[in-house]
């Protein structure tokens, strides 16, 4: 009751535009990981990544829904509204105390997110050659753009290399519970590993656990940056 009470007084004492931008952020820290989390439960190609071979994207398909296909599209479509804020907001929380790793972080964490909507199109494009040889060579010659690979590099680079300075910076600023903290660190190499392994299973558990320190987060965002003091 006393930490409603609390929290109750900073809001109001707080002018209204502060109001907005804290909840808005707290809704993108608690959201990103979500909207994560649903793209890669529902990815068509059971975690096989689009671009990829299109024998085996084309495998993949095989009884998938449309419906599947494209709620995956849109989830994917929306996820940089939340997931580049969701960088922001976690960097300004640890700012006060540890501002080099903080910034480090959003800028890679920024670098990783901001692409992410570019696979949208290839990723439409690449269901769509995997079902019709006339169209396969038009995307092969697409994802073979160079700019397409330095825009595919920093999505993983970036947003790996991000959780990760961002952990360490909410760690030594003591800005969330060290246990919080810790999961944007544990759940990385789940992540790196989905990938190589081509096991969205490893992806979900990634985002599962981002998801569990976001929500601590996401909390002391909108308690504001006097109430987000270091924890004793």
């Amino acid at each position: 009751m006393a930490h409603s009470h609390q929290l109750n007084q900073q809001i109001a004492a707080d002018p209204a535009y502060r109001l907005v931008q804290r909840v808005c952020l707290a809704v993108c820290i608690v959201l990103a990981p979500v909207v994560l989390f649903l793209g890669f439960a529902v990815d068509p190609t059971g975690g096989l990544g689009v671009p990829a071979n299109l024998q085996g994207v084309a495998a993949s398909l095989k009884g998938v829904s449309p419906l599947q296909i494209q709620g995956f599209l849109y989830l994917n479509a929306v996820t940089v509204y939340f997931f580049a804020p969701s960088f922001v907001g976690l960097g300004l929380l640890a700012m006060r105390r540890s501002p080099w790793l903080a910034t480090a972080g959003m800028i890679f964490g920024l670098a990783g997110s901001l692409p992410f909507g570019i696979f949208v199109p290839l990723e439409a494009l690449a269901f769509r050659a995997a079902a019709s040889a006339s169209t396969a060579a038009v995307f092969q010659s697409v994802d073979a753009q160079g700019s397409l690979l330095l825009l595919g590099g920093s999505w993983v680079v970036g947003h790996l290399v991000g959780y990760i300075l961002i952990g360490m910076a909410l760690l030594r600023s003591r800005a969330i519970p060290w246990w919080a903290a810790s999961l944007f660190i544990v759940a990385v190499p789940f992540q790196a590993a989905g990938y190589g392994t081509r096991q969205n299973m490893l992806q979900l558990i990634c985002f599962v656990l981002i998801f569990i320190g976001s929500l601590p987060a996401a909390l002391a965002m909108l308690k504001g940056r006097d109430e987000a003091a270091p924890l004793t």
